[in-house]
């Protein structure tokens, strides 16, 4: 036993050692896309991030932050602690698989023999080093964000509940059901994930505790997913709930201070549970445990469930009567229920962190839950609105009315005042459906749920607002399934799993066509057969790093494990599969999503892949034992271990390793600071999404680059909390002149402002006194609606910018020697009938800024620039607004360009982190944000400006710069190339152009060979693959004509009509 125990600790610590040195050789060493900049930035400053939180990892990457040294290696710690985290879950998982592989090939014996040790550990190795591997996870193992860390969790609390199996008969064994406790709570301040390994611990207990009986079966699913329940909507946010009750109470009906109410409810609650497992622990009188007892569930709040009061006081009873009937059982069961509820909200009490910094003010502080009403907002992502899962509208649901919904309280004057009721939709029943999967009315959602299940619909006569009636095509509910089945469970589950498992096409993010994003397997039949012809895709596809084939070899070794297990152990057969399927497809149930999600979502379904990962490792038994009919046991177990370890994990590390090999990349980093270094001393900069927004904070935040700007996110500019951070100085970024006070802001209040056009105001109106209609509290600035509602308004959408000249030339938005283009002022024309929250705040703020302050944003054509494009000035990765009026030719070719300002910002400013280096991999992500940010197209919009100036040295030089910083080995040919060609033909380096045509010509006449050879069906989903170098092609042929070179052009165009001829040729 000793031998096998010391082997199986030994492989198991072997296991992380692999996973560490390999996940800190491909460790992102700086900053990561999407949501790791926040959650870098809120963990070096315990500042507040988006809901709900993460504060367990907060606090735990903190830690790992004071070892960095210098900020500049701040990413890189809390990278690191992610690395170590995905390690450590490796040799969890390898402790799994062998206890699971143990029970299969030796229950009953302590010390295995030779062979079946070797199968043993083979098995822990390869399932545990295949999912090391695995394309999901080593994507998460690298960066900074919480699925790592949470990945841990639950291997952990899953070989805990394999460690409690052992050792359930001996005393204290429920010391393990406490340690899974705490886990829990522990995990819920990292992410919600970890709940679902839940139901598999159940049914590891009654499997081992019960005989096995259908009904006590139906009785685990249904302890299992009541668990869950309690866990999820009873403590974590009943308490909560209930919490703010007794602050409303205690506040408003008292006069107690803030906050009284959260302190008397923790002090009941703490005193509650402490009398009772005190008295559960003393064997104290019965009456005295029971009064206790449901005095801790009274108090922590977990029957707070339901919208109902009937409901939750039905479930109190019912929580009473289980403490009655535990506590005539005996004191064991209630005290093993006691401490776990005090486990998991000792675990749970790193929210504390969040309310506590909130209270500080912190620079980054969102959603402001620095009070119960707004923390409960905050816990409950009401700021993301409800996705409707059992029961909701369609789509095209029409609302015949709105009632009033919960209160929104804010802190008033000493009390709590409701500032705004939800406003509730009523919807045509006849559009409601149980189970609704199709429910988006976006246009652009819309769109792919017809094309995902060919939607038809059953024709439902409808009435407008005026009485006029038409026929609406309401979904059915077998199209509502199979739009969950193909896409929900299809696209957005199963390519995932089999990206990980076959093999991936490509990391382009893929919509559904069959060039991008899809799974391969590496065997031409069964590829060609989903994907198409594979013989002539060119070498750049064909070789691209992110091509990734496993032969299926990884999904048939866990079939196999999974057949294995299913035969040999029916039991831990069905705990391995709930865990597979909780952590699968019902997030998949839950989640609901949406069509078009702004990135892959692999990462929410990691540990299913976890659980597949399992039967990876049980595989190699099967191979063991098949082997085993004609070879000995030791020698079986060594040709199917090694046969295992070689055919998958071996494998999948040569394919992966090109595209998650993230060291040496500073690319995030660089874009984050080049946005920061474009703009003026003080500036504003409006920003919009994700990654325009989280690397600047960090920006900011972590390695103090550029604080005194202020960086605005439009988004987020609809919300009352937002707002009030962007009224307070940061770090060297004074406030933002906002004067609209909070009455108009409040959540729910002002989020549209309709335009009702006053007939009397025919010309411009100059924005103070529109900001200050809006602002007036006076009954002539109000409308009234209908439903007798009154509501601020717009009385015109003709505004005016006035222009100080004086001040702008003072303040150096405009230079002296452009005086005489300033223009005295600039019109905005509202379109649509209504501006949102943000728009009424942005007018606040270019109303009182009144040229002091600089003001930028980082792109036009959306609704908070107002179309003010023709008054921007392009001067890096932002754009300035000015009085000046310029061309604005499309919406990727508008702004004028002051070339010394932008020169001196692209050429001395501007870096990109490494991005040029050959061992440097840029990922779609990142290719597609050095697209967002046009870095190409500004470069040559720069060079064509001197050239314009006379200056075709200069303009060389900048085109010769990004070519070198971003050259096309790295970044492939994108939209702007033929800018950059234009440009280098006007500036007059023919040769380089002439290069640049060149390989541009060999490029896409491989592209298109392939995609022209396509049979028709596959040609019709290649239309953008093949539009768009044609259009390309199409532009170099015109800059040739216009700069002479005529043989060239002729030869271009003979390329394009010939491709033109065979497509539209295929295509009639």
């Amino acid at each position: 036993m000793k031998q096998y125990r010391l082997l199986n600790i030994s492989l198991g610590w072997l296991s992380f050692l692999l996973a560490a040195i390999t996940y800190i050789l491909t460790v992102e060493p700086t900053l990561s896309l999407w949501d790791c900049g926040e959650f870098i930035a809120t963990s070096f400053k315990l500042e507040v991030g988006h809901p709900p939180g993460a504060p367990m990892f907060m606090i735990l990457a903190r830690f790992f932050t004071l070892f960095a040294g210098d900020v500049s290696r701040v990413a890189l710690s809390v990278n690191i602690m992610s690395a170590l985290a995905s390690a450590f879950t490796i040799m969890f998982l390898f402790w799994a698989i062998t206890h699971l592989a143990k029970k299969l090939l030796a229950p009953d014996n302590p010390e295995p023999g030779t062979g079946q040790t070797i199968a043993i550990m083979a098995a822990g190795l390869t399932g545990a080093l295949a999912y090391a591997f695995s394309d999901t996870f080593w994507f998460s193992a690298v960066e900074g964000e919480v699925y790592a860390t949470s990945s841990l969790m639950t291997a952990l609390v899953f070989w805990a509940i394999l460690k409690w199996e052992n050792e359930a008969d001996k005393p204290y064994a429920n010391r393990w059901i406490i340690f899974i406790a705490y886990l829990m709570g522990l995990s819920i301040g990292v992410h919600l994930l970890n709940l679902l390994a839940i139901p598999a611990i159940v049914f590891v207990y009654y499997f081992r505790k019960y005989e096995f009986s259908w009904k006590g079966f139906a009785w685990a699913i249904v302890l299992s997913f009541a668990f869950i329940a309690l866990i999820m909507w009873g403590l974590l946010t009943g308490f909560i709930v209930l919490a703010s009750k007794f602050e409303l109470f205690v506040v408003n009906k008292m006069g107690m201070p803030y906050n009284s109410g959260l302190y008397l409810l923790i002090i009941l609650f703490t005193v509650s549970i402490i009398f009772a497992i005190r008295s559960s622990l003393k064997s104290s009188g019965r009456e005295k445990i029971i009064a206790f007892s449901i005095a801790t569930v009274l108090f922590s709040g977990i029957w707070l469930m339901a919208e109902s009061t009937f409901v939750n006081i039905l479930l109190l009873a019912f929580l009473a009567y289980l403490v009655w009937r535990f506590s005539a059982r005996g004191v064991v069961v209630l005290n093993t229920a006691l401490t776990v509820i005090l486990v998991i909200m000792i675990g749970y009490s790193s929210f504390a962190t969040i309310y506590i910094r909130s209270n500080a003010n912190p620079p980054m502080d969102e959603n402001n839950p620095e009070n119960i009403f707004s923390f409960l907002y905050y816990l409950n992502r009401e700021q993301y609105g409800d996705r409707p899962l059992v029961h909701g509208p369609y789509f095209n649901a029409h609302v015949v009315s709105y009632d009033r919904g919960k209160p929104t309280y804010n802190p008033i004057d000493g009390k709590y005042e409701i500032t705004n009721r939800d406003l509730v939709p009523e919807y045509d029943e006849r559009f409601l459906t149980l189970f609704p999967r199709m429910y988006s009315p976006s246009a652009d959602h819309v769109e792919v749920y017809r094309q995902w299940n060919n939607f038809k619909g059953k024709p439902v006569q409808v009435s407008d607002q005026s009485g006029q009636t038409r026929i609406e095509r309401r979904p059915t509910f077998g199209e509502n399934l199979k739009f969950m089945f193909t896409y929900q469970m299809g696209h957005m589950y199963f390519r995932y799993f089999m990206w990980n498992f076959a093999g991936r096409q490509n990391d382009t993010q893929g919509y559904g066509g069959p060039f991008n994003g899809n799974w391969i397997s590496g065997i031409k039949a069964l590829d060609e057969s989903r994907l198409g012809p594979q013989d002539n895709m060119p070498e750049h596809m064909k070789h691209h790093p992110s091509r990734n084939a496993y032969y299926l070899l990884p999904l048939l070794l866990g079939l196999a494990g999974f057949y294995f297990q299913l035969n040999k152990n029916r039991k831990d057969f069905w705990v391995v599969l709930l865990l597979f399927i909780m952590t699968g497809i019902a997030i998949v149930v839950y989640l609901n999503q949406y069509p078009n999600q702004p990135r892959e979502r692999d990462y929410a379904y990691a540990g299913s892949f976890y659980a597949f990962t399992l039967w990876i490792g049980l595989g190699v038994l099967f191979l063991y034992e098949l082997f085993n009919k004609v070879a000995g046991s030791r020698l079986s177990a060594i040709i199917a271990g090694l046969l295992s370890l070689v055919a998958v994990p071996v494998l999948m590390a040569s394919q992966n390793w090109d595209d998650h090999d993230r060291s040496g990349r500073h690319t995030a980093t660089a874009v984050a600071a080049n946005y920061l270094k474009s703009v003026a001393p003080g500036a504003v900069l409006f920003t919009n999404g994700d990654n325009d927004t989280f690397p600047l904070w960090y920006a900011q935040e972590v390695e103090g680059i550029r604080t005194d700007v202020r960086v605005c996110n439009l988004m987020l500019l609809n919300t009352d909390w937002y707002i009030d951070q962007m009224k307070m100085k940061a770090y060297e970024s004074e406030p933002m002149k906002l004067t609209m006070p909070k009455s108009k802001y409040y959540d729910g209040v002002n989020n549209q402002v309709f335009i009702i056009e006053n007939p009397r105001l025919t010309g411009f109106v100059e924005i103070d006194k529109v900001v200050e209609f809006i602002r007036s509290d006076n009954q002539g600035t109000k409308y009234r609606f209908p439903d007798g509602e009154e509501y601020d308004y717009l009385p015109t959408r003709k505004i005016r910018i006035p222009v100080d000249r004086d001040k702008v030339l003072a303040s150096g938005t405009v230079r002296p020697e452009d005086a005489d283009l300033i223009v005295p002022y600039i019109d905005i024309t509202l379109e649509g009938s209504y501006i949102l929250k943000s728009q009424m705040m942005v007018l606040d703020f270019l109303a009182q800024n009144n040229w002091e302050r600089p003001v930028y944003f980082v792109t036009g054509y959306h609704n908070d620039a107002f179309g003010l494009e023709e008054y921007f000035q392009l001067e890096g990765n932002a754009y300035r607004l000015v009085p000046i009026k310029s061309q604005n030719y499309n919406w990727l070719d508008y702004g004028r360009i002051d070339t010394d300002i932008l020169y001196e910002n692209l050429m001395n400013k501007f870096t990109w982190g490494n991005a040029a280096d050959p061992d440097v991999y840029l990922d779609y992500y990142h290719r597609h944000t050095l697209l967002v940010v046009r870095s190409r197209l500004n470069y040559a919009k720069l060079a064509k400006s001197l050239v314009a100036q006379g200056d075709s040295d200069r303009a060389v030089k900048v085109l010769d710069h990004i070519m070198e910083k971003l050259p096309l080995s790295q970044l492939p040919w994108d939209n702007y190339m033929p800018d950059i060609i234009d440009a280098y033909l006007a500036a007059g380096d023919n040769e380089t152009a002439h290069e640049l045509i060149g390989a541009m010509k060999e490029y896409y006449s491989a592209e298109l060979d392939y995609y022209t050879s396509l049979p028709v069906n596959y040609m019709r989903n290649a239309d953008k693959e093949i539009q768009m170098p044609l259009g390309f092609i199409q532009r170099v042929v015109s800059s040739c004509r216009k700069y002479g070179l005529e043989e060239t052009a002729t030869e271009m165009n003979a390329m394009l009509q010939d491709y033109m001829s065979v497509y539209y040729g295929k295509m009639q």
